[in-house]
């Protein structure tokens, strides 16, 4: 396998950790950036040996070299800063991921693409509509880390050691994003049965806030270790062949009553990529929720669809 990273940064960069630790292949760390991706590149080369890996890291800015790649996972853009929403972020990484597909269109072959920047939603559909690719191949990296972010926090609120727990987070990557708080379970029990409305709705509202906290925290930087290994547990799935049903910010064709926009959906993920939509029994509630998050993707699409 070949792994084409673009974007240097820390969630790029531990992508390339992981991947290296799980001896999947060889990696290219890609990034307008060049020195900085071949310093990392050549750190990474001299971790390997730890753990046995038997794989290359290089590290440029050279597209050629990506272009036999089997999966390219797209990190690039702008980080949040402090007070700083996903959506400011919208027209400046449009910029950047249409150079990017661009760039890839070229090599005139379909592959593997996850779309890790934000906002999340929206650059995937950017993707998507630019490469021209099969929806099965794209998919964006959100409520994989969102539903990891959400155990994070119900764990806390339980103040317990098990890692028992389903859950799932739909919709966008962003305040909009719909927690399903009535399939919850941990240690097969309905979260329901456990904690009130009130503290479910406090895990809800950390959850939403969960990125913005680590932001206001570094102060200079955003989250990259729950990122990356959200990414990796994607690629993981297809490598495997695992029929795994991951939250991924997929292209909807009429789920969920949703069409045309990539939002966060549970999707079968196997040697095919993002191959099947499946359809969950919602309460009206999370219906409503999801329809309202669809719209607010839907807003923000308006706002670049004339500049693709």
């Amino acid at each position: 396998m070949k792994f084409g990273i673009i974007g240097a940064g820390n969630v790029g960069a531990t992508i390339a950790h992981i991947l290296l630790l799980k001896n999947y292949g060889d990696i290219y760390l890609l990034d307008i950036a060049e020195d900085i991706a071949k310093g990392k590149a050549i750190d990474l080369n001299q971790s390997k040996f730890l753990f046995n890996s038997k794989y290359e890291v290089k590290g440029g800015s050279d597209y050629s070299e990506i272009k036999d790649a089997n999966f390219i996972i797209i990190t690039a853009g702008l980080a949040r800063k402090p007070g700083m929403s996903r959506d400011d972020l919208l027209l400046k990484n449009f910029e950047i991921i249409k150079n990017i597909c661009l760039k890839i269109k070229e090599f005139n072959r379909e592959l593997f693409v996850i779309v890790v920047s934000n906002p999340l939603d929206i650059m995937a559909y950017t993707a998507y509509k630019i490469l021209g690719f099969s929806k099965s191949k794209i998919a964006g990296m959100a409520g994989v880390l969102d539903s990891y972010r959400f155990m994070h926090f119900i764990q806390g609120e339980l103040k317990t050691s098990t890692i028992n727990i389903e859950a799932m987070i739909l919709g966008s990557h962003g305040d909009t994003m719909v927690p399903l708080s009535s399939k919850v379970k941990v240690d097969k029990k309905l979260l329901t049965e456990i904690l009130s409305g009130d503290k479910i709705k406090e895990i809800e509202d950390k959850t939403k806030n969960g990125g913005a906290e680590i932001v206001s925290l570094l102060k200079t930087g955003s989250a990259y270790y729950a990122p990356a290994a959200s990414t990796v547990r994607m690629i993981d799935a297809i490598i495997n062949d695992e029929n795994a049903v991951l939250p991924c910010s997929v292209y909807a064709k009429g789920e969920y009553d949703i069409k045309d926009i990539f939002i966060g959906l549970p999707v079968v993920v196997n040697k095919n990529g993002f191959d099947k939509i499946i359809t969950m029994e919602l309460s009206e509630y999370e219906k409503n929720k999801l329809l309202n998050s669809a719209k607010s993707i839907r807003e923000q699409i308006e706002k670049i669809k004339d500049k693709m």
